[in-house]
């Protein structure tokens, strides 16, 4: 892990960084808010703004290159496995330059803009960022929320360009809300990152400084609309990934007595409050299609069992299972829509799956250069997860264990062929870094 941070909390080494931390404010603002341009205020520039965040990535990239910090094995390892499997695409592969670069980018340019958003970002910034995606997530919950009950040719539920629509009907023709996203799977990955950082506020708020805290009123409109999220979102990925933060956050209340009571009362008026919305009718409808949604995808897909094992454990045996992938792949950056698009077709068209992120990386870059980028993202994830955990055990330090559970679900299998959840997993394995970089010196006392 030590080739990855360099663990200092000591804050004045940032301050000459100020720029580079707004140019991350940047990214967050347009990783937020890129699909409300392409939707419904420059719908002409759908296409260009698809890669609006990718100036950015590549400037933090070359500030790290230039300062020396990208110099982790994990950046190398990547770049030249990245490197070769674009040039085996180009005389071996589909030959096309700009699908090969479409795809490169992805782990020349994004993925080494997470160890300098860790570099630069102190805990004051990261909370300042955490806090805004927070209060963020009150008018994003109101948006899904009119999104849920307009018909689909509302324009709130204008799709890309201004054409169609942004969501698919799922169950008595409710779509699922995409909020200021391109589509659904933004928000979701939106809502990984807030599940965890919510939870994390219900605990720690009243231990934060003055400056860092959010007030209570606020806190309980923020959960309420978390709470109110779940089933209008008509998303199964939603429902497990808050069962994943809740998981986290008992582990670590139970690493110190006091807030083991503190956590059953948590649960309880989580309970309570869910309950209260679904009485008062708020939501009722949601919950509705949200089951019926559950019941039919779990029968259609064999049980809960086989949803979980088969969508993370069996994706990783069908990244290797399939004897019809070339050795060296098809081609870098073939198994994203606009590499598909630029070959004229679709992913589908080419064998690709959406959902199955490592199948793609295989079927791109063939069966070894694909293992070592899954290794890559796999390994990277388990050292910052491993790093959280000693700084939860070690100093109680909870925000770097909470973001880890939100980047344990996007960072290893995360569909970066994306651009939207390619930004999310970026900036939650940025955040994590972060947090395990700044995190307090002192132990405190059990």
């Amino acid at each position: 892990m030590n080739n990855i941070l360099i663990h200092n909390s000591n804050n004045r080494i940032y301050t000459p960084y100020k720029f580079y931390r707004n140019v991350v404010w940047v990214y967050l603002l347009l990783l937020i808010f890129e699909g409300a341009l392409r939707k419904w205020f420059l719908p002409g520039l759908a296409t260009p703004l698809l890669i609006i965040r990718d100036p950015l990535a590549a400037y933090l990239t070359y500030i790290g290159i230039s300062r020396g910090w990208l110099k982790s094995n994990y950046i190398i390892v990547m770049f030249i496995v990245s490197t070769l499997s674009l040039l085996i695409s180009l005389v071996l592969g589909h030959q096309n330059l700009m699908v090969g670069l479409f795809g490169w980018r992805i782990y020349t340019i994004h993925f080494p803009t997470m160890f300098v958003i860790a570099r630069v970002l102190t805990r004051n910034d990261l909370l300042k960022m955490i806090r805004f995606i927070l209060y963020v997530s009150i008018p994003m919950t109101i948006l899904i929320v009119i999104q849920f009950y307009s018909p689909p040719s509302a324009w709130v539920n204008r799709g890309i360009g201004g054409e169609g629509t942004a969501g698919f009907a799922t169950i008595e023709s409710y779509s699922r809300p995409p909020g200021t996203f391109s589509f659904t799977a933004g928000y979701v990955c939106f809502q990984a990152i807030v599940g965890c950082l919510l939870l994390y506020y219900l605990i720690m708020n009243k231990q934060l400084s003055e400056k860092n805290r959010i007030p209570n009123l606020l806190l309980l409109v923020m959960t309420g609309c978390y709470l109110l999220s779940i089933p209008i979102s008509i998303s199964r990925t939603h429902f497990f990934q808050t069962c994943v933060f809740l998981l986290f956050l008992g582990f670590a209340t139970m690493q110190k007595q006091e807030l083991k009571l503190k956590y059953l009362k948590f649960i309880f008026i989580v309970f309570i409050s869910f309950v209260i919305l679904i009485i008062s009718g708020v939501g009722e409808e949601g919950l509705d299609v949200f089951i019926k949604r559950f019941e039919g995808a779990n029968k259609a897909e064999g049980g809960i069992d086989n949803v979980l094992g088969g969508r993370y454990l069996g994706a990783f045996f069908r990244a290797f299972n399939n004897l019809d992938i070339p050795m060296l792949g098809y081609g870098i950056g073939l198994g994203t829509n606009v590499g598909a698009h630029l070959m004229g077709g679709n992913m589908y068209s080419f064998g690709f799956n959406a959902e199955e992120e490592w199948s793609r990386i295989t079927g791109e870059c063939g069966i070894l250069l694909g293992l070592i980028i899954i290794s890559i993202r796999t390994f990277v994830s388990l050292d910052c997860f491993s790093q959280a955990y000693k700084r939860l055990i070690y100093r109680f330090d909870l925000l770097p264990w909470m973001l880890s559970a939100g980047m344990l679900l996007l960072v290893p299998q995360g569909q970066w062929s994306i651009p939207t959840n390619l930004g999310f997993c970026i900036l939650s394995g940025g955040f994590t870094m972060a947090a395990i970089r700044t995190t307090k010196k002192r132990k405190q006392k059990h």
